[in-house]
């Protein structure tokens, strides 16, 4: 059976770096040596760790690597925002993975 780590690198051919994985990984509480059995991968912390990859891969540079190249067109890009989105929603319905600052005033005296 598959680990964890590699069904996270397989799902895109980009190299994504393993400390960009590790540190995914330690935030959703997912042990990437762990098996990859159909409960890890149904699992809130799993999906919402490829969420974060997802998100990640949106913005990651274009590279050429081992004379291979890695691009991705705007499409594919806005694809990946909107894969990440729909697992965000989906896992985390009340959106604590994008807390957004609240301003306001507080208290009588500035």
């Amino acid at each position: 059976m598959a680990k964890v780590i590699e069904t996270l690198k397989g799902f895109n051919p980009y190299p994504v770096p393993l400390r960009t994985l590790v540190e995914t990984a330690e935030k959703r509480g997912l042990d990437l040596d762990g098996e990859a059995t159909a409960e890890v991968l149904k699992g809130k912390a799993y999906n919402l760790a490829r969420a974060d990859l997802f998100l990640w891969l949106s913005f990651a540079p274009d590279i050429s690597q081992g004379g291979q190249s890695f691009s991705f067109t705007d499409e594919q890009r806005t694809r990946l925002r909107n894969q990440a989105k729909a697992l965000y929603a989906e896992f985390e319905p009340d959106g604590s993975a994008s807390q957004k600052p609240i301003y306001g005033y507080k208290g009588s005296r500035l």
